[in-house]
């Protein structure tokens, strides 16, 4: 077994949950133990060689081949354990190899009967982005699917790990357009007919901010794209220890009006628990495994 490796000393300075920490020396742990292999600067870091051979990702289902297609080595995606930009990959490219398997979860996420999976995507954005929110506004992962019934839906996925809510970059796009009242953010938002009549001056917040800008992507899409679309599912894919996402969740959800599948907070342990349920062999077996031991954290 190699090293755990040094772990980061303020990390209860940011997250006084104890959540971060703990995460942080879970990845580290798994890096020593299970991939045995050794840490670059902390624990939860692999070395570039390690990274560039893809030992941040499940070792089947071509998913390194998938992250090697959408970028390059990427020090965040490809050797930091404890970031989530690389969980969406390990989770969802899988799925997209067994349809099937994948449209059963999501038919019981949404409690809806679904016909068919017809697109998986990691990290979307509609283009050309002017006719939809007009910025860098993106889903970790992407799905659309058609119903029973014929009517067509798409799920806009925002993966989480140990990450909370961010400050406003100051002069940036996204500051221009959430000050401006005239910008697409509030021009969705008012159209969408999501909302409470005093929501607005909560969602803009740094708490709600992310979550309101995923939610109101894929409102734009089913605006622009009405003659395909029928439905949109916003949804946050989170640890249960996150408290942070477990109460901005809730607090979200009282913000709209009627929530009808139109925002779902799950979390990965009830999510890994439908993987399993549904899980069609082995294979997926040995993988839902690796997902458990990777990113639920035990006191370690």
């Amino acid at each position: 077994m190699q090293e755990i490796g040094k772990q980061y000393s303020k990390d209860d300075r940011t997250d006084p949950s104890g959540f971060l920490r703990r995460a942080r020396l879970h990845q580290s742990i798994f890096r020593a133990k299970y991939l045995d292999l050794p840490f670059d600067t902390y624990g939860n870091y692999l070395t570039r060689e390690d990274g560039e051979n893809g030992r941040n990702f499940y070792d089947d289902f071509g998913i390194f081949d998938a992250v090697k297609k959408y970028r390059k080595y990427n020090k965040p995606l490809y050797s930091n354990l404890l970031r989530s930009e690389h969980i969406p990959f390990n989770i969802f490219i899988p799925l997209d190899k067994d349809r099937n398997f994948c449209k059963n979860v999501i038919a019981d996420i949404l409690k809806s009967r679904i016909n068919s999976i017809d697109k998986i995507v990691i990290e979307y954005a509609p283009k050309p982005k002017e006719k939809y929110l007009n910025d860098g506004t993106s889903f970790d992962t992407y799905i659309e699917y058609t119903n029973s019934d014929g009517t067509k839906g798409m799920i806009g996925i925002e993966v989480k790990y140990t990450e909370k809510e961010y400050k406003l970059p100051t002069k940036s796009k996204q500051e221009k357009d959430v000050k401006d009242k005239n910008s697409p953010y509030y021009s969705v938002t008012k159209k969408s007919g999501l909302y409470k009549p005093d929501a607005i001056k909560d969602l803009s917040t740094d708490k709600f901010r992310q979550v309101w800008r995923n939610h109101i992507l894929g409102e734009s899409i089913l605006l622009v794209d009405s003659d395909k679309f029928q439905h949109f599912t916003s949804l946050t894919l989170f640890p249960s220890d996150n408290s942070h996402f477990i109460k901005t969740s809730k607090e979200y959800i009282d913000l709209l009006i009627q929530n009808d599948n139109r925002f779902i907070a799950l979390t990965y342990e009830n999510f890994f628990a439908l993987l399993n349920k549904y899980c069609p062999d082995d294979n997926f077996k040995n993988w839902i495994k690796y997902l458990t031991t990777r990113y639920i954290v035990i006191n370690d």
